[in-house]
């Protein structure tokens, strides 16, 4: 795991490689074991490449593992941020056809297999990964990023070359990327409380999406993108019995192939399914966990109890890593300044791996996409209830939808349940929008008072919860086979959309703010293909995640089978009203910081007093999202253009 940027066809005169320093740099939080720098220049153009990488030594600690590494033929070059789970079994069948190896690593292995196989490679490759490879015959780079979106890619094309990175703020370094707000992002971020792939919130710049990879030709023009894996069309048809066997023989292979590691391992434990099931499974296959939670010590708040009980029906090697609130607190502003792009969401992962990195493990396994994949959040039931309940609305217009919500919003008071019952007539049905409404922060009314008459025009017509057209091209292309499946629609959504663009991301900028490795067992792809390949009536039951607890069977401790979802969470409710009171106050009273990132101020203002009064309209991630957003642009010098 590790920190990787570049610049490719940068023209004469630019200082490439002082820019890569700067962008290096600025991801040093990810590699702090070591750090190198290559440059390359065109000897008729003058333009340069530079690759730069951080290095997180987890396979193969030696010398001979840094990055930038160049293949043994000298052809090509790579950088790589990730790990190559099957690396050893691709090593013996390159030996096989005679390529030798002079390191260790899972990075020299993918080095030589694209250097075999080229784009083809990305067929072979286990694991969660984003890299680039120059070739330095032609001087055009390749670059690839994992199935399902687990390591980030970032870039900008413009007048310095093509600029990538694994983070927003390495590109802002650089100095080449304009820090402007995309409006199109603001509206998405508004919407969901994260920017949805693969926009950011930066104009210009673009995440590379899952399972997609990009060729740069050496004047630093993109020359081709292309996707190299889809969700299944085809479904099972078998029975419930062999679903269960094969889902759980997958299990046990993902959950044993995320083991390699040179350094000290450990599992997230919550207490809840899936975190659960990883430890199961590791204890079925005679491996002793090393399980870690982060308990804090007010009551209400703490997984303690939950955890403690499957650590001893496992029987791990447990730690209870204890934070007192004030301890929290204290450290809530260094968290804020580890987001990469504004969310909702992500504080409780950087407290999660802050502990747990501080508690000397450098790799951790997390039950991330467990709900996504097997249903368990309360959406997958919402959604089909919204989507049935909106379907006789499908009859009238779309704009005599919009007028009879308006109407139906404003008869039923200012309340979060009426904005979602207007949603619900708005979309008449749609599942898509009925499951927009469940993750939804603002809706379209509100999104229109909060971004101004500058924006308001074009937000008046557009759909409730809005999400960019390249990021429903993405959702529309993983449809495929899903007619009349909900549970597989919402699990698409839920993987493409939440997961993705919140979770994932957040998950790995948290963690890596503290050079902490989260790997998530549930998402290796080949696990994935299979479970969402299977009938959404196999995967359902009397208990949500019905099939992961069939599969895991009697290695379930009984206790986690029956005790109310919680998850790790931080009352940030009671925090807004109390100790984040003068943060907030600040970040939303700042009328210049609210007009760089494009917010109404007086808009804002009226959201703060709602909460403040404790209205049912206005929930605490609503005002969160806010504040961050705001704070976001003010540390970075980001405003809208």
């Amino acid at each position: 795991m590790c920190g990787i940027a570049g610049i490719v066809g940068s023209p004469e005169g630019r200082d490439a490689a002082a820019r890569a320093e700067r962008m290096s740099r600025a991801l040093a939080h990810r590699g702090p074991d070591a750090d190198g720098v290559m440059v390359w220049r065109e000897r008729e153009s003058g333009r340069e490449t530079v690759f730069a990488h951080r290095r997180l030594s987890i396979i193969d600690l030696s010398e001979r593992g840094r990055q930038p590494m160049t293949s043994r033929d000298g052809r090509f070059t790579v950088v790589l941020n990730g790990e190559i789970y099957n690396y050893r079994e691709l090593r013996r069948v390159l030996e096989a056809e005679g390529v030798r190896f002079a390191t260790g690593t899972d990075t020299e292995v993918l080095l030589e297999l694209y250097a075999n196989s080229g784009v083809r490679a990305l067929e072979h490759l286990r694991g969660m990964f984003a890299f680039a490879v120059r070739d330095h015959s032609t001087g055009g780079v390749f670059a690839a990023r994992d199935r399902l979106g687990i390591k980030p890619f970032y870039y900008f094309a413009g007048a310095g070359g093509f600029l990538f990175a694994s983070e927003v703020r390495a590109l802002l370094a650089s100095d080449l990327v304009p820090r402007q707000l995309d409006p199109v992002s603001l509206n998405s971020y508004m919407s969901f409380g994260a920017v949805q792939e693969p926009r950011t919130i930066i104009e210009g710049v673009r995440s590379l999406p899952p399972a997609h990879y990009l060729t740069v030709g050496s004047d630093g023009r993109v020359k081709e993108v292309g996707c190299y894996w889809r969700l299944p069309r085809e479904k099972f048809k078998g029975t419930r019995e062999e679903a269960v066997a094969e889902t759980r023989r997958r299990l046990e292979e993902s959950t044993q192939a995320h083991l390699v590691s040179d350094v000290p391992l450990g599992v997230f434990l919550s207490g809840g399914l899936d975190s659960t099931a990883i430890v199961a499974l590791l204890a079925r296959q005679r491996t002793r966990a090393n399980t870690f939670t982060v308990v804090f010590d007010e009551h209400e708040f703490s997984e303690r109890e939950s955890a403690r009980r499957v650590a001893d029906a496992l029987g791990t090697t447990h730690t209870e890593i204890v934070l007192a609130e004030q301890d929290l607190l204290a450290r809530l502003p260094r968290a804020v300044a580890s987001l990469d792009q504004p969310t909702i969401d992500g504080i409780n992962t950087w407290v999660v791996a802050d502990a747990t990195r501080g508690a000397g493990i450098t790799v951790a396994l997390s039950g991330l996409g467990g709900d996504e994949l097997f249903g368990g959040y309360p959406s997958f039931r919402r959604a089909a209830i919204v989507s049935r309940l909106g379907a006789p609305f499908r009859l009238l217009g779309a704009a005599t939808r919009q007028r009879l919500a308006g109407v139906a919003a404003t008869l039923m008071g200012d309340s979060l349940r009426s904005q979602k019952i207007a949603a619900t007539i708005s979309a008449g049905g749609d599942l898509l929008s009925a499951y927009a409404s469940s993750r939804g922060l603002f809706a379209r009314a509100s999104r229109v008072a909060l971004l101004g008459l500058r924006n308001g025009k074009a937000l008046s017509a557009g759909p409730d919860y809005y999400l960019p057209p390249e990021t429903l091209s993405l959702v529309a292309h993983e449809g495929n086979g899903d007619a009349g499946d909900t549970f597989n629609h919402v699990s698409r959504y839920e993987m493409s959309l939440y997961m993705a663009n919140m979770l994932l991301r957040d998950t790995d900028v948290m963690s890596m703010a503290h050079a902490l490795e989260v790997r998530v067992p549930l998402l290796d792809h080949k696990l994935v293909e299979w479970v969402y390949a299977l009938p959404g009536r196999l995967k359902s039951g009397s208990q949500p995640k019905q099939l992961l607890v069939e599969a895991v069977g009697s290695d379930f401790p009984r206790s986690v089978l029956n005790q109310r979802k919680m998850g790790f969470t931080l009352p940030f409710e009671r925090w807004l009203h109390t100790a984040l009171k003068p943060f907030v106050t600040d970040a939303l009273g700042d009328e210049r910081a609210l007009e760089a990132a494009g917010l109404d101020a007086d808009a804002v203002s009226q959201i703060w007093h709602n909460f403040e009064r404790r209205s049912r309209s206005t929930s605490w991630s609503r005002v969160w999202g806010l504040a961050v957003l705001v704070e976001w642009c003010r540390r970075h010098g980001v405003k809208q253009c």
